[in-house]
């Protein structure tokens, strides 16, 4: 299954992928946009994005500043839009 992910999901994951690791290996294909990925590396990105996705909330939640807040928030929906991807090719496989 093909994923495709917008230019700002794709710098996303380039980030996320950099400073967390890349367990499943996938960050020269997001690089390349070539992110044909089976249901395990599916899964495993779901993972990935879901626990980045509370964590971002998580800090949304604790922050005072405002200005980080809406960072924060663009930061979550764009993850929102990448969780909702992933299960959908997930799904589809």
């Amino acid at each position: 299954m093909q994923l495709r992910f917008s230019m700002e999901e794709t710098k996303l994951l380039a980030d996320i992928l950099l400073n967390q690791g890349d367990p499943i290996g996938i960050l020269d294909r997001a690089m390349a946009w070539d992110l044909r990925l089976d249901f395990d590396e599916l899964e495993q990105l779901l993972e990935i994005l879901t626990t980045t996705q509370l964590r971002a909330r998580s800090e949304m939640e604790k922050s005072d500043d405002p200005d980080k807040r809406k960072a924060l928030r663009a930061r979550q929906l764009l993850l929102e839009s990448m969780v909702e991807k992933v299960s959908e090719a997930r799904a589809m496989i």
